[in-house]
């Protein structure tokens, strides 16, 4: 793959929130998962572990734990709350949950502070996911982010058997879009590339900070 088929690559990469029914195979399971496993990470710690089901009936929970999640932050503002239900969790071949070791931050030799410690971490575990996201897009197949929130953790602990002292971070659904979102704006370079020093006049108000675009 050339750099043009890299970035090819990159621009179409969507969040899919609509699959259809459909097989990730095996060889593209690996692919994918082989991918991550060539991120890069802080003192090369390698923090991240993965667990992989393609059981419909544990998929099939954590669409009832999502949702759950979701109609009790809408009973509790159901006038503002406007997070989205996460049903494609229970609807795809593949779902992957993302977890990482924080014993590995005491590697960061170079590292003090627990703040940047964490930062570190956060952004090596996150490095794989995109690994994967860029693997899967290149398969044509769709992948989202989902958050796991304190009110889910427990539950999806349980669910997976996942052990202390992982911190359980990401939910990531594989599998055939049914819908592949069209491309959102992004931010010309000009307005947040600066050269040399920080363009002052760059700096957004703090009324322009918001999804992007609204």
């Amino acid at each position: 793959m050339n750099s043009r088929e890299l970035l090819k690559t990159i621009h179409s990469r969507r969040s899919v929130r609509v699959y259809k029914t459909g097989k990730v195979t095996d060889e593209q399971l690996e692919r994918i998962l082989e991918a991550a496993r060539w991120a890069p990470s802080g003192a090369n710690s390698q923090p991240w572990e993965f667990i992989v089901t393609r059981d419909k009936k544990k998929m099939k929970k954590v669409r009832e734990i999502y949702l759950n999640e979701w109609k009790q932050r809408k009973l509790e503002d159901p006038v503002h709350y406007k997070g989205l239900k996460k049903d494609y969790v229970g609807d795809v071949s593949v779902l992957v949950l993302i977890c990482g070791d924080p014993r590995t931050m005491q590697v960061y030799l170079t590292t003090r502070q627990p703040a940047d410690r964490e930062k570190l971490f956060q952004a090596s575990v996150a490095n794989a996911v995109e690994h994967m996201m860029l693997m899967a897009a290149s398969e044509r197949l769709g992948t989202v982010w989902v958050s796991v929130r304190e009110e889910v953790e427990a539950e999806l602990r349980m669910l997976f058997g996942v052990p202390q002292p992982l911190r359980l971070l990401w939910v990531v659904p594989i599998g055939p879009a049914r819908l592949w979102p069209r491309p959102r704006r992004r931010r010309e370079l000009s307005a947040f590339v600066h050269w040399e020093c920080y363009d002052p006049n760059k700096l957004r108000k703090s009324k322009e900070i918001r999804a992007w675009p609204k």
